[in-house]
């Protein structure tokens, strides 16, 4: 099997970094070559491997790499932009997005191949930094609406509206809505993090049931139904991380201990900042502290057993697609 290890003196060029890692992200682990040789639980475990390696490389001698991600968050495409929802006017050219929650850097191999199977053409393909923290609520406030709620309640909403634009919301993969024309589409799909908390999450099976059965249903329903001329931009709000076998930081830390053994913690005025600490990335401005690469949480009950987890700060969990279609 070709070595897809990244090098580690790519970590000491500084400035270029960040945009090494994406390529290499990019161009050598999630790649469709390999997620068309491999079988789809090898491709996840050998590129999962890979990107551990690389962040308790980055965890332990190149944590500025953290910061850099953390600047390129707040100079991320957005979907309100794409959309002119931040726009004082309404755009000219009427646009679709498509935001699959939970969506990560793996699937972007099938997303080209359900495109090309749908005869849309790609216009380019970006590995974007997602908000912070990496978590549903925060993106539709941060990238969307400016409001912090949940995606369910975009639908009608008269900040769109005023905007020539319409949500929809897919909270099944076979949900279907009658797409207008002449408007601006926002459609958010519940899928995949949905199933991150089924007990099906507990084992590596759920990556190949999620590529072979669900995310080909919702694209049909999603992108595949938008009508013909929207340019259009399939992105994430979120990434995940992937806690298979020898898949986790294997450091000590009490990193955890600090945020409740959550991946994040916001906290409130009344309670004190943690202090600078090698495994946590400090957001002073919104008083948030994230957990850093593939530290586990100790929760208890079923959720201490879910391999998928996201809201905190690894390359896996911040980095997402943001995929252009040229309009049919």
């Amino acid at each position: 099997m070709p070595d897809i290890a990244y090098n580690p003196a790519a970590l000491f060029t500084e400035g270029d970094r960040l945009p090494a890692i994406k390529s290499w992200l990019a161009d050598t682990v999630w790649t469709r070559e390999r997620y068309q040789r491999l079988d789809l639980e090898q491709y996840l475990r050998t590129g999962e491997t890979e990107v551990c390696r690389l962040e308790e490389i980055i965890s332990t001698g190149a944590q500025q790499l953290w910061n850099e991600l953390q600047t390129e968050s707040a100079r991320a495409p957005a979907v309100k932009t794409w959309l002119g929802l931040d726009a004082p006017l309404p755009p000219a050219q009427t646009r679709a997005a498509v935001v699959f929650d939970g969506l990560s850097l793996r699937e972007i191999p099938l997303l080209l191949q359900l495109a090309e199977s749908s005869g849309l053409t790609v216009k380019s393909v970006e590995l974007v930094a997602t908000c912070l923290p990496s978590e549903t609520m925060h993106y539709v406030d941060d990238r969307v609406i400016g409001a912090r709620i949940g995606p369910s309640q975009l639908r009608g909403r008269t900040e769109l509206a005023q905007k020539n634009t319409e949500a929809f919301y897919f909270e099944q993969p076979n949900s279907r809505y009658t797409l207008p024309d002449g408007k601006n589409l926002l459609l958010w799909s519940t899928y995949p993090d949905r199933l991150f908390a089924d007990d099906s999450a507990r084992s590596e099976a759920l990556f190949a049931t999620i590529h072979r059965e669900y995310l080909p249903t919702v694209w049909k329903c999603t992108a595949q139904a938008i009508p013909r001329g929207l340019p259009t931009v399939i992105t994430s709000d979120h990434g995940y991380i992937f806690l298979g076998t020898s898949l986790e930081a294997n450091r000590s830390s009490n990193a955890m201990e600090i945020l409740g053994q959550a991946r994040f913690k916001e906290f409130p005025p009344e309670e004190h900042m943690p202090a600078w600490h090698s495994d946590l990335q400090l957001l002073p401005h919104s008083r948030c502290a994230m957990l850093r690469g593939r530290l586990r949480t100790r929760t208890s009950g079923t959720s201490s057993r879910k391999l998928y987890q996201h809201g905190g700060f690894s390359l896996m969990e911040v980095l997402v697609p943001w995929i252009q279609l040229e309009p049919r």
